[in-house]
């Protein structure tokens, strides 16, 4: 799917995201076993639709989970993936060719504890519009 690609790729390319996360950034699910901190994303829905201009767009759901072994740590990751996603626009490179991100809106948060797996969530959602 062409959001989780772009994504991706706008996650591990931001400085400040991987420079704590690296190249951890998992679509759906992290395999077990892996290092704190880490990305999940998760497309909930993708929804095709046409702009004024006859564009087709699609309008992607996401959920972002930002996973680390502290309350702060995972909301300082939080805040790395906000400032790199909210209110962007970009053509992605990916190896299927390019990616057009024509607008990304932030629009909710939330953290959860596991304690007894000493996990800290903090889960953010956004609606992407790719050009297709």
């Amino acid at each position: 799917m062409k959001v989780g690609l772009a994504l991706n790729s706008l996650l591990t390319g931001d400085s400040a995201v991987s420079t704590l996360v690296g190249s951890k950034v998992y679509p759906e699910l992290a395999p077990e076993g892996t290092a704190m901190p880490y990305l999940v994303y998760s497309v909930v829905s993708n929804t095709p639709s046409d702009a004024k201009d006859g564009t087709p767009i699609d309008e992607a759901q996401v959920e972002i989970f930002s996973v680390a072994n502290s309350y702060g740590n995972a909301n300082d990751l939080a805040d790395k993936v906000r400032a790199a996603l909210d209110r962007k626009s970009a053509s992605v490179s990916v190896a299927q060719g390019a990616v057009v991100v024509q607008s990304i809106h932030y629009t909710n948060e939330v953290t959860e504890v596991s304690a007894d797996r000493g996990t800290y969530v903090s889960i953010q959602d956004y609606t992407i519009r790719i050009k297709r």
